[in-house]
Parts: structure tokens; sequence; C-alpha cells
């Protein structure tokens, strides 16, 4: 029988700037070690345990192959650039990050920050903390001059899959996630020990959709923030 129990990696394992890779190899759906990964172990892990649908799961699966350029990778190749990027949500900005594993935690809590009344987080939140993130990185980070437009949408597409697989399996996917589930996701790249994962399975249509409208709100906020 498998088990999926959380352990923390040991010395030796290895991991990626990715919380959802590193909490599927924290919990044995990957490879513990984080070595020798095939995009198929990808698909698979990403579906059984966040019911990310297949077609989303072989895009970002071979995605991510396709630009290392290997048919097995490590969780730790994933650093590469063009795939690893700054105003990441829970690492500081490459150029300044001598060790990519190293969560941020005030990272985390500036994002938590940005929780609505209910102590939910919701699209609006990621909206805000990408202008908050941005804006940090142009004052922090002499390399960084802005994100390019297919790094843009990576950023976007990461908070998708945030809203889309944390939200829970009784509510409407994409609207809101729980302070406590994001920070042990996050912070401890854990599932919490009540996870549910979505009833239904998550689209590319519906990976898209959320891209699309946290990007809007976020525009319509820099719109705002312009007058």
């Amino acid at each position: 029988m498998e088990n999926h129990d959380y352990q923390a990696p040991g010395p030796n394992d290895l991991r990626s700037p990715c919380p959802a890779l590193n909490a599927l190899a924290n919990h044995g759906y990957l490879p513990r070690d984080g070595k020798n990964i095939t995009a198929g172990q990808m698909i698979a892990a990403t579906h059984k345990q966040l019911n990310l649908g297949k077609t989303v799961g072989y895009f970002l699966a071979y995605g991510a192959i396709f630009k290392i350029g290997k048919i097995k990778i490590t969780l730790d190749d994933l650093h590469t650039n063009p795939i690893n990027h700054s105003m990441s949500l829970t690492r500081t900005d490459v150029e300044l990050n001598e060790d990519f594993r190293k969560v941020s935690p005030a990272l985390i809590d500036s994002l938590i920050s940005e929780k609505d009344d209910t102590n939910k987080l919701t699209k609006y939140s990621f909206a805000r903390q990408f202008i908050k993130r941005r804006d940090q990185s142009l004052k922090d980070n002499p390399e960084f001059h802005g994100l390019s437009r297919s790094q843009k949408i990576q950023v976007f597409g990461e908070y998708s899959l945030t809203l889309n697989c944390l939200t829970g399996s009784a509510n409407e996917m994409g609207v809101e996630i729980d302070v406590n589930t994001l920070k042990g996701f996050y912070q401890f790249e854990r599932f919490p020990e009540n996870w549910k994962k979505s009833e239904k399975t998550i689209s590319f249509r519906q990976f898209a959709k959320i891209i699309k409208e946290t990007k809007k709100i976020q525009e319509n906020l820099e719109k705002l923030k312009s007058k």
C-alpha cells in the first residue's frame, strides 16, 4: 500500500521552486527523493491528488520537460530559466536568492495580508499581490525590469492553479481559499490532514478562465492606481 503521509525532505532529497510539486513529493505522489521524474508521473500525480485535468497536466508537464530538455528530470531542474522567475509568491527573486528551495515566510504573510473579511484569499487577493510583488521587485532587485509576456502568463497560471486546486471540494473552483490551507501548502509544502481535492476535474477551460479573470482584475486595479 502506498504511503502518502507527509515526510519532510531529507538532506539528499531534491526540491523545486514549485510548492505543488514539492508537496506531491513530500507526500509520496512523486518520488520522495525528487529524482528521475517523468512527465507521465507528474500528470498522474497532479490528477490523483489535485484532480487536475490530464490536458492541463500534459500541457504543464511536457512544457517543463521541453524547456529543461531532459526526458527524466529532478525537481531542482525547475530552477533553470525560463521556468523559474522573479515575483514568486513564495521565494525571493531568483537573482537575489542563493537557495531557491528556501521559502520566504514574509512573502507568504504578505499574500495572506490581502485576505478578505472572511479570512479567505480570492482572485482580488492574488491580483493585489501581483502589483505589490512587482513594485517590490522593481525597488529591491536591480536586475529586474519586469516580466516578459510568457513569464506573466506563467505567473497568472500559478495563481490559477492555486485558486483552483486549493479551493476545496465543497466550494466552487477558483473562488476562495482558506488562509490556513494556503499557509500549510505554501510555507510547509504539505496537504492538510482533512484535505479533499476538488470534486470536479480542473479542465483547461477552467484553468484559463481563472487566469483571464485574475489578470483582468489586476489590470483594473492598475487603472485605478494610475488615476
